[in-house]
């Protein structure tokens, strides 16, 4: 069974425009990021697509999903679904 710790960290409290995770939390041996959509509804995309208020993935308010791989997450960009969202993400590494 592989084993997982916190890496870091980040609220993104902005996503009123298209945003990925802040690059510098991108490091080495990085597994996946765990996400929750806090405040309101999120859209995202993980393949580089430009998210908007009606193309995406829909990320629920107070809904959580993982971004699994480093290139996914290299590519992952999200934006608010029409309200006041803000996006929690922990960052695990192996």
């Amino acid at each position: 069974m592989a084993i997982y710790e916190v890496s870091d960290r980040e609220t993104i409290s902005d996503v009123s425009s298209s945003i990925g995770f802040t690059s510098s939390k991108l490091v080495a041996n990085l597994i996946y990021a765990f996400i929750q959509a806090v405040d309101g509804n999120i859209r995202f995309s993980e393949d580089g697509t430009t998210p908007t208020s009606s193309l995406g993935v829909r990320l629920l308010k107070d809904g959580t999903t993982e971004i699994w791989g480093t290139k996914a997450m290299s590519k992952f960009r999200c934006i608010d679904d029409g309200g006041t969202a803000k996006l929690e993400v922990i960052y695990y590494k192996r």
